[in-house]
Parts: structure tokens; sequence; C-alpha cells
């Protein structure tokens, strides 16, 4: 009986979360002005301007490794910050239409670029219950899409305390 139970509360957070319309889903991947090693897109989510970043790993030669991060202003608006909690976004936007979005722009950036790994879980600097929430948050929404990442020829790894996901071999 628990591995049923374990099936249908898993099913029901899939149509759940995978329900909840995105900020946007479609994306314009530029080169990010400071760094040719990176990938900016920017989209609005309730008059809030946020960026979505890939950065390509410095270290991989023969493999196109990439980590996710997502910008926003500061809450005093002095700065950016890829911290939710310090941002102007508290209280002001979705989170989990935000989740949704990372949902869609991961998909996109995997569609365009056709890495080999996206670090998803790189902006979460430290142990913090805040990033560990995120990471959890994460780890649901792309469960929820499991199937249309396993369609674009990706699966999801956690591995070592990180996520990522991995173009299949």
């Amino acid at each position: 009986m628990g591995t049923l139970m374990t099936s249908i509360t898993r099913l029901l957070a899939e149509i759940t979360l995978g329900s909840i319309t995105p900020y946007a889903t479609q994306f314009t991947w530029q080169r990010h002005p400071d760094t040719r090693e990176a990938r900016i897109s920017t989209f609005s989510a309730d008059g809030i301007t946020v960026e979505f970043i890939m950065m390509q790993s410095e270290e991989a030669e023969e493999v196109s490794e990439w980590s996710f991060g997502i910008v926003m202003p500061t809450a005093d608006g002095e700065g950016r910050t890829v911290a939710h909690h310090r941002s102007q976004a508290v209280g002001r936007i979705s989170y989990l239409r935000l989740m949704s979005t990372v949902a869609e722009a991961l998909l996109d950036f995997c569609t365009q670029w056709q890495p080999d790994s996206i670090d998803i879980t790189a902006s979460d600097t430290s142990s913090t219950q805040k990033e560990q929430q995120k990471s959890r948050i994460y780890r649901e929404f792309l469960a929820a899409n499991t199937a249309r990442i396993s369609a674009a020829g990706y699966r999801i790894l956690d591995a070592g305390g990180r996520l990522y996901v991995v173009r299949r071999a």
C-alpha cells in the first residue's frame, strides 16, 4: 500500500506542478555582455526583470557543461542577486510560476544549444535552509517535466547534492 500511495502522491504532484503557468515559454539566449562564456535570457515576472543565466564551464574542453542561475534586482534596488530571499521578488512574484519558467527555459536551452549537461543548483552557494528548499522545488518541477525532458534527449541526475540535466547517451 505504501508504494501505491507514493505513486499516487507523485502523480498528483506532476499534475499539479505541470499545470502551473510559467511567466515565459520562449527565450532568447544572448551572449552575456561581460563574458563570452555565458548566455542570458531576460523576461518580466509581474513587473520584475528576471534574468536566467547559463555559464559555460571553462574547464570542460571536450564536453559542453553549463551552470544555471536566476538573477534578480536586490530588495534595495541597488544591485542584483541570485538569492531569491534577498531580491525584490519576495512577495511580488509567484515562486512556483518562476520555477515553472525555469523548467521551460531549461528545455529551451537544451533545444537551442544541445549542452552535454547543466548544473541546475549551481547558484545554491550554501547549505542554508532556503537554498535547500530551492533545490527541492527544482527537483519537483523537473520530476513533473520528466517526460518532456526525456523527449528532448535528456535525463535528470541527482548526484553529490547537486541537480543536473544531462544528455542521454
